[in-house]
């Protein structure tokens, strides 16, 4: 029982410690800029949609002087890496560990198993000269070839990673809309990674998809919603998007990637607006994602997700809670003695209707502003956007 006190004192430290690190929740955007988009209009660019984080893969140590000189003038964070970081560790981690808007260190995207012992030794390094900052790695998705995993099963790959590589952070990538379709795997992978969140007393980081290749789409609110709340719904402490500058690099061309949330030029393409949208949302809701813990997560309709649970009682202090037949996601959370249920539609196209009836006391947080609203005990039935959500709380 005090080990369990322990690592739940570590979680809660290890959340403050990141969002004391902006103030806010962790908004952060892979592949922000190349060194000749690295300028100080397409920088505020980047903050106006609601980014405090950059990361970018930089070659060299002067390109990521420059653009930490140009994060620092705009007031974000980047997590950094440059070719030299790996080759020449003592004097790069000595030159840039004491930068006003250092938030970490990028060793690794995607590692196999073989490479986790390397890693930690690579972290032990780093940590040597820079103990204050944050590594970060990136893993897999579960939908990885088995052959990337070590032919693992997701769990033990996640497993090994933690009880191998000491991180703070637990990000992964899932880009689970494809051709506008909800993976059947993604919510086991948030299940699996939440699980190992909770168990390892590590804040773990999610995606959303916001460019074009293969069979993903042009980005919809709807979409985006759907991603980055199912994250929030299940318990992430920092949000990501892949991509936001438009990479156009031969590999990249090749693999027809395209269409991101700025041209490779740096200028606004029409999901930059979105995404700033609901990037204010979010913010305006932070107060309560940065702070709570996820009890439970529940899943309705008439098919529930693959290692998901159904919703298959009445919540506490409500009478009626019906979506019609449509699928939703169910999150219970809190802070303290303060409780909160929240509904999210599953559909990235059409909005659900909501039928509730909840008891006295019992009001809904607005979902755009942030704010308390009142609500009568009468039967109500509420509209929610596609992908959307809708937030109870109650003491």
């Amino acid at each position: 029982m005090k080990i369990f006190r322990k690592l739940r004192l570590l979680f809660l430290l290890l959340s403050v410690f990141f969002s004391a690190q902006t103030d806010e929740l962790p908004i952060m955007a892979f592949h922000s800029f190349t060194p000749q988009t690295s300028n100080l209009m397409n920088f505020k660019k980047f903050k106006e949609a609601g980014f405090n984080i950059n990361h970018t893969i930089f070659r060299t140590n002067d390109q990521v002087q420059n653009a930490l000189n140009l994060a620092q003038k705009v007031g974000i964070k980047m997590i950094i890496y440059s070719d030299e970081l790996l080759v020449d560790t003592e004097n790069t981690v000595k030159k840039f560990r004491n930068h006003p808007a250092l938030f970490a260190y990028f060793l690794a995207d995607e590692p196999s198993p073989k490479d986790f012992e390397s890693l930690q030794r690579l972290i032990e390094k780093v940590k040597k000269l820079d103990s204050k900052h944050p590594i970060y790695i990136n893993l897999h998705p579960n939908y990885a070839p088995s052959t990337y995993l070590g032919n693992l099963s997701y769990n033990v790959y996640v497993d090994k990673f933690l009880k191998t590589v000491n991180v703070e952070i637990l990000s992964f990538d899932n880009y689970p809309l494809a051709d506008n379709k909800i993976l059947s795997t993604w919510y086991d992978n948030l299940e699996i990674i939440r699980n190992n969140s909770q168990k390892n007393s590590k804040p773990f980081w999610a995606f959303a998809n916001t460019t074009i290749f293969n069979n993903y789409r042009q980005p919809t609110l709807g979409g985006l919603k759907l991603q980055q709340f199912s994250n929030l719904l299940y318990g992430a402490k920092g949000l990501q998007y892949f991509t936001y500058i438009t990479m156009d690099d031969e590999y990249w061309k090749k693999h027809n990637f395209g269409y991101a949330i700025v041209h490779n030029n740096g200028k606004p393409t029409p999901t930059y607006s979105l995404v700033k949208n609901l990037n204010q949302q979010i913010k305006n809701l932070s107060w309560i994602f940065t702070k709570s813990k996820v009890d439970s997560v529940f899943h309705i309709g008439d098919t529930i997700p693959v290692g998901t649970k159904r919703l298959n009682f009445l919540p506490n202090k409500f009478k009626v809670f019906k979506t019609f037949g449509r699928n939703a996601l169910v999150s219970f959370q809190s802070i303290g003695t303060q409780k909160f249920i929240i509904i999210q539609n599953k559909d990235v196209f059409k909005t659900m209707p909501f039928n509730y009836q909840a008891q006295l006391g019992v009001y809904v947080i607005d979902n755009k502003t942030g704010k308390r609203k009142t609500i009568t005990t009468n039967a109500n039935i509420s509209s929610i956007p596609p992908g959307d959500i809708l937030i109870f709380a109650y003491k």
